[in-house]
């Protein structure tokens, strides 16, 4: 016996939409918050509704709406705090190498 409703819910088709489109728009890029010189590695995290959105691997906010404000660029990353964390490393190396700028880390 299945749980799910026989007509989509449309408020969780469009956030599913939008959830989407921004992962699309972030595929091997980096990141950037506004018009900050910060470029910051990509990590997917959760949102609402069980989907996950685009944001600073090193977990850096941001206030507004969100929409627009998140940029993706292909910079190499120059966030001192994605540079140092593991987890924000492994976030940028997991992605396809083929358009994602090299991150410099240090040897």
């Amino acid at each position: 016996m299945t749980t799910e409703p026989l007509i989509p819910d449309p408020l969780y088709a469009g956030l599913s939409s939008l959830a989407a489109q921004e992962t699309t728009r972030f595929a091997e890029r980096n990141l950037r918050v506004r018009r900050s010189p910060v470029v910051h590695a990509v990590r997917m995290t959760p949102w609402v509704a069980g989907l996950a959105m685009p944001a600073p691997a090193c977990g850096q906010g941001w206030s507004g709406a969100g929409a627009g404000e998140l940029h993706p660029v292909a910079e190499p990353v120059n966030c001192g705090h994605c540079l140092a964390s593991a987890e924000a490393r492994a976030a940028a190396i997991t992605s396809s190498a083929a358009s994602q700028p090299q991150l410099p880390f240090p040897s």
